[in-house]
């Protein structure tokens, strides 16, 4: 029962990052977001092998805190366009400030993923979180993997990192 649930869940992923419509994915920045993401869900829940009440415990943990990395991400990313590409001139002391902001996004990153350990450690196994952080890597790796080929990201690349995993073994 266990495994059914798991292929359902597997299923219905893997089925909505195929059912984005060919021409959207071109020009389309949120239909390929939306995609990945949808992949991403799909890749984590195999690997971490969630269960059906694991996954609608975790899944909302887990999106909070991507959405609050990622909102993160976009200040960082203001942060260093402000300090790169700004036409106006700043001060040494504004600069500072700047840079101290830098630092400080990478300490609240810390923080998070600390605060967001100590939840996913109440909701599933520790083997299970160890998998998680593994399989967010794998699947960094397997995006860079495609990005490099010039692949546009797609499940087809899971299976080629499949083969080489078992390829190394």
């Amino acid at each position: 029962m266990k495994r059914f649930n798991y292929l359902l869940i597997a299923i219905f992923f893997v089925g909505q990052a195929f059912s984005v419509p060919v021409f959207g994915q071109d020009g389309d920045k949120e239909s390929r977001i939306e995609r990945l993401k949808s992949q991403k869900v799909a890749f984590l829940t195999e690997r971490i092998g969630l269960s059906s009440d694991d996954a609608q415990k975790f899944w909302p943990v887990y999106n909070e805190m991507s959405a609050k990395m990622d909102e993160l991400w976009s200040e960082k990313m203001d942060n260093i366009n402000k300090l790169y590409h700004s036409d106006r001139e700043m001060s040494s002391s504004e600069k500072e400030a700047e840079v101290d902001n830098y630092i400080n996004y990478e300490v609240e990153r810390a923080r998070l993923e600390k605060q967001y350990h100590e939840k996913f450690k109440k909701i599933l196994s520790i083997d299970q979180v160890i998998k998680l952080y593994g399989a967010e890597h794998e699947f960094k790796k397997k995006m860079l993997h495609l990005i490099r080929k010039g692949k546009e990201s797609s499940c087809e690349g899971c299976d080629e990192l499949k083969q080489d995993k078992v390829a190394k073994t």
